[in-house]
């Protein structure tokens, strides 16, 4: 049974619009606490934060009202048997790249698309759930696409980090509170047609309450724990609070591809991956051998992050960058200005 993209449902990517006003810190801070533990307690958030509960709650259910922040659940493609994923670079023609943007967000095979500076107008990640439909995206559907020149594809082979903590450290030693306690189950994950209904029900709110998950189920409530349990210890799944990152003070989003030798990318990824600037991290196959996605504050952050992390690692040989001045769709839900267009859509 295929699970339906959240990127079908009614929501939408959260941000604020120029003129409305930004988060203060306490906002900030219950933010950073959901990036940590998307189901943490407004009684553990307010243990973090220093204030009451009723005021973690009450601001809170604003910013999620309000779609200020959205928390959903982010299926891992490989382990629930839906596909591999793809990054792909696009060149545009001059004028057409938001036009191709907007054309190529609405697919709900996109997982993740923003545009670029540097030598490639758009990167995008989407799901291919098969040898025939990676062809198809590559040599037929993507040409089809007015204003797209070239494209650039590369298979990921191996990821080693998507998170969306990057805003811990706000919390401090604080964020300790909030880790989760248990450990990672190494079986293969087992997914069901049933762990695929409540994969898209925690896809559309990833705080409903395992009571209310389960009456949609029709299942029991311990069963559905444990079904929830199973699927976050094995990966399958991970939980993610979207929020557009200069809400929170972080104002640069840049991707780098990387040209690693073989004998030494694992430990280069997993370096990568420590930090917590560090949002995604994966092997790939094709234009480089090792793509990152970092976000940051400013651009003395990107300095620091360029000369004292990068440069700080042996045997990359090539690093190619672009800062993402526009974020169109991430975790399949769509930016505000990309409206549903039915006659663009591609299959």
């Amino acid at each position: 049974m295929p699970i339906e993209s959240p990127a079908s449902s009614p929501g939408v990517l959260p941000k604020l619009e120029p003129g409305q006003a930004s988060l203060d810190d306490l906002d900030r801070a219950i933010v950073a606490c959901l990036q940590v533990n998307a189901r943490a307690t407004w009684q553990q958030v307010a243990k973090v934060t220093g204030a009451s509960e009723s005021t973690v709650s009450r601001r809170a259910n604003r910013l999620l009202r309000d779609r200020v922040v959205y928390v959903t659940v982010i299926p891992d493609p490989v382990r629930c048997g839906l596909g591999t994923p793809l990054l792909m670079q696009v060149d545009c023609a001059a004028g057409a790249t938001a036009a191709v943007a907007n054309t190529l967000a609405r697919r709900s095979d996109v997982r993740f698309l923003a545009l670029l500076t540097g030598s490639h107008d758009i990167v995008f990640e989407a799901i291919t759930a098969s040898r025939e439909h990676l062809a198809e995206v590559v040599v037929d559907q993507l040409r089809s696409v007015p204003g797209v020149i070239r494209a650039r594809a590369e298979s990921v082979i191996r990821n080693f980090k998507t998170a969306y903590d990057w805003s811990r450290d706000i919390l401090g030693d604080q964020v300790a509170l909030l880790e989760p306690s248990s450990r990672p189950d190494t079986r293969p994950a087992v997914v069901g047609a049933t762990d695929l209904q409540l994969i898209q029900l925690l896809a559309t709110d990833g705080r409903t309450a395992v009571a209310d998950l389960a009456e949609q189920l029709g299942l029991g409530e311990a069963a559905t724990r444990r079904r929830l349990d199973a699927l976050t210890a094995t990966n399958a799944i991970s939980f993610a609070t979207l929020v557009d990152p200069p809400v929170m003070g972080f104002d640069v989003e840049t991707f780098f591809w990387l040209d690693v030798e073989f004998s030494r990318l694992a430990s280069t990824a997993e370096r990568l991956a420590n930090h917590p600037e560090v949002r995604y991290v994966s092997a790939t196959a094709g234009y480089s051998n090792l793509a990152c996605e970092v976000i940051l504050r400013d651009v003395d952050d990107l300095y620091r992050f360029n000369t004292e992390v990068l440069g700080s690692l042996q045997g990359i040989h090539r690093v190619e960058m672009g800062q993402e001045p526009r974020v169109l769709k991430r975790g399949y839900l769509l930016a505000p200005s990309v409206l549903p267009d039915n006659a663009t859509t591609l299959p």
